[in-house]
């Protein structure tokens, strides 16, 4: 959900707020990092970097008040921890922000039992 009380807005525009696009971006990568994560049986012990962001284009202005609901899928299978995905963010149905991502997946550390 977008609200008015990001303090992006007030430079982002002062009487026109806009959703910065950056920060889409960022949920997108952060969405596309869960979809991988999602393909190991022990996700906490792994990272997601992403290595490549291309194709990126904006669709439509998103506002306070709209709720972005945001979606990856994989465009290929995981290859030598290497994924390449396509996401979109979509306000009420409508696409107002696609791009395709690259990410690599690493284990940081040994699996632990749960706590």
């Amino acid at each position: 959900n977008v609200t008015m009380n990001e303090e992006f807005f007030k430079g982002h525009f002062p009487g026109a707020p806009v959703f910065p696009g950056v920060i889409q971006i960022e949920a997108m990568a952060q969405t596309g990092g869960i979809l991988v994560l999602s393909t190991v049986p022990d996700p906490r012990n792994y990272l997601t970097l992403f290595l490549k962001i291309d194709n990126v284009r904006f669709r439509a202005q998103v506002s306070p008040g709209d709720t972005i609901v945001f979606r990856c899928d994989l465009m290929e299978p995981i290859r030598r921890g290497i994924a390449q995905m396509k996401g979109v963010g979509m306000v009420g149905g409508k696409v107002v922000v696609e791009a395709e991502m690259m990410a690599q997946i690493i284990k940081v550390k040994d699996s632990e039992p749960a706590a």
